[in-house]
């Protein structure tokens, strides 16, 4: 991740102390991974091993690690994804699902690291960015304009 990227968390996280978890060791991260059929990229690899996960801005960004203003059920990257294959969110077969939309609707990314959301009210899987760090600081962080539909 840019280090612009790391310090903006960094300072979110000194003004609200239990926004992150504690890293995760490289090992677990492959575990997870691997059990998800979906190859993390490197920029959520990173967060995992730097937070574990954590709120990001106003959303909580799912890990392997709860923090202390996680919500019971969306601080875990395996059973988000889980809960939203179980119920058929379309694509979602094909993503790690590290957050929602504030309406329910699951993003998550897909093996190329591209950022997507499952819609429930039009059914379809829609572009928002081309990487994780690119949806942390357009989304979460709001440091810049989002890229354009791909």
């Amino acid at each position: 991740m840019k280090t612009s990227t790391l310090q903006a968390i960094a300072e979110h996280h000194a003004e609200f102390p239990q926004s992150l978890a504690d890293g995760v060791a490289q090992p677990e991260i492959q575990e997870a991974s691997r059990a998800l059929g979906v190859v993390f990229p490197d920029d959520y690899r990173e967060f995992l091993t730097l937070y574990g996960g954590g709120h990001i801005g106003s959303y909580a960004v799912a890990g392997l690690r709860k923090w202390g203003f996680a919500a019971n059920d969306d601080w875990n990257v395996l059973d988000q994804t889980m809960h939203f294959r179980s119920q058929k969110w379309p694509g979602t077969d094909q993503l790690a699902v590290f957050t929602n939309d504030g309406s329910g609707n699951p993003i998550g990314f897909d093996e190329s690291g591209r950022v997507w959301l499952s819609d429930h009210d039009s059914c379809e899987v829609v572009g928002l960015e081309l990487s994780f760090e690119d949806w942390v600081r357009c989304w979460a962080l709001d440091l810049e304009e989002g890229t354009k539909d791909y």
